[in-house]
């Protein structure tokens, strides 16, 4: 028994050395929005995606560059090729005349020359064949089209990460309002139930006086539930939201957090001041359709260009080896060299309409992307009117909120002073914390509404 009690004391202070340890961070909004723009995935994916584009405009270069390979082939004729009666082809004429004379100091000549019938095989059955290719592209249209496009492609990648980046500040930033306001709903419903709870403790005091009938004690146990189930309802969405702000941060769900700003510290932050000038081109979707439009434009010319000739150039030297015996394939009398130099040039002459229907589909892309860019500057400013008006009417709501939220305040902090002393009953004290409950929630909304639109707004001009 001494031995178990001593066992479980030493693993009760090892759980609390390592709740101790156990590190919760706290973030303000920037540096939730920091920590979010070095972890969380898309932005990693954006990053990622500019690397790709790198390499991307290096294998595009690399294309018109030198290029070298080496070969080795060997092979094994089991059944050698035949010329049959060879000799009748270097018997009589000029040729004729010259393998005489090559036959008199050659036997092997000499023999061929005397069977002008016998089938003969210029071919050993050991080959070996190897060698250097050196090419290189001399003229190409689409070459120069697309290191053109490389450069758009490169800056179109960076524009994509930008955006990324933008996405998750933006997302970050409605996350860490809403978990933030979830946390002041609670604590202000929290601070009402404390009242609420001294209220009934009081109230059934009196009534087991005899003073007060049991519905009085009933009314505020009622209005006791419906806080304390209020609260629950706020402390489930806080936990959700800030799984959410976790999420979008790129944190481990497990991880344990702190929200330092408040709301009224994040609506000081922001300037109320409604911009009344809205430009497209400070979007980051703008640049993003230009680029498209110009990558559009240079694979359009490119396939246009498929019509002219192309031009390479090529260098090779290689090595050859024949021989009766396999062992004797890497004498060196058994290898002979050779080198070729040369230009190829390629002419495109009919393809039964290949490359204008590959013409004519980027021209239809390049038409269907005006069109999106177009509707994008209407859509865009659309959207810059329609979040310009939703800050205003937060504005405004936010301002009405407040005054009812400091009158409601008045009404219970005078109703709770009255029902102390006998002059209110409990109907009035519930209905007025009720309503003190609902407007203090409805003002938290509309703090959140306030820093969204901000948000939605900022979005829409481009910040």
């Amino acid at each position: 028994m001494k031995k178990l009690l001593t066992l479980t004391i030493t693993l009760a202070i090892t759980a609390g050395v390592f709740a101790q340890n156990k590190s919760v961070k706290a973030y303000t909004v920037k540096e939730a929005v920091d920590y979010a723009l070095q972890n969380n995935t898309a932005v990693k994916n954006g990053k990622l995606g500019v690397d790709q584009a790198k390499w991307r405009n290096l294998e595009i270069i690399t294309t018109g560059l030198p290029k070298l390979a080496a070969n080795f082939d060997y092979n094994y004729y089991f059944k050698q090729p035949i010329s049959p009666a060879l000799g009748n082809a270097f018997s009589g004429g000029v040729l004729g005349d010259v393998f005489g004379v090559l036959a008199a100091s050659n036997p092997a000549i000499a023999n061929i020359l005397s069977q002008p019938s016998q089938p003969v095989s210029f071919v050993l059955p050991h080959n070996i064949s190897t060698g250097l290719q050196l090419t290189q592209l001399l003229f190409d249209g689409r070459y120069v089209f697309g290191v053109k496009a490389a450069k758009e492609l490169m800056k179109n990648a960076r524009l994509s990460s930008t955006m990324s980046d933008n996405d998750v500040k933006y997302s970050v930033m409605k996350a860490y309002y809403q978990a933030e306001a979830a946390i002041e709903a609670k604590s202000l419903l929290q601070e009402n139930l404390n009242i609420i709870e001294k209220l009934v403790t009081d109230t059934r005091a009196t009534f087991k006086e005899g003073l007060i009938e049991e519905t009085d004690v009933n009314r505020l146990e009622l209005a006791q539930a419906t806080l304390e189930s209020q609260i629950t309802l706020q402390n489930q969405m806080g936990e959700v939201a800030l799984s959410n702000l976790k999420f979008q941060m790129g944190l481990p769900l497990n991880d344990e957090i702190i929200l330092k700003d408040n709301l009224t510290e994040l609506k000081a932050e922001i300037q109320t001041t409604i911009a009344e000038q809205f430009d497209a081109k400070n979007r980051i979707e703008y640049k993003m359709f230009e680029t498209g439009i110009k990558l559009n434009e240079y694979d359009m010319r490119q396939r246009r260009v498929q019509y002219f000739p192309s031009l390479y150039g090529f260098l090779n030297y290689g090595w050859n080896s024949q021989s009766q015996q396999g062992g004797d394939l890497f004498k060196k009398s058994s290898w002979f060299d050779q080198g070729l130099v040369g230009i190829t040039l390629k002419v495109p002459i009919f393809d039964s309409g290949e490359k204008l229907a590959s013409v004519k589909q980027a021209k239809i892309e390049g038409l269907k992307l005006q069109n999106n860019f177009e509707n994008f500057k209407s859509a865009s400013d659309l959207q810059f009117r329609a979040a310009q008006s939703g800050f205003n009417s937060a504005l405004i709501d936010e301002a009405n909120m407040k005054r009812a939220q400091g009158l409601s305040k008045k009404i219970f902090d005078r109703t709770t002073i009255k029902y102390k002393e006998g002059v209110s009953n409990s109907f009035e004290l519930q209905q007025s914390e009720q309503d003190l409950a609902t407007n203090n929630l409805k003002f938290i909304q509309s703090s959140l509404n306030v820093l969204n639109t901000k948000a939605d707004l900022d979005k829409a001009l481009g910040k």
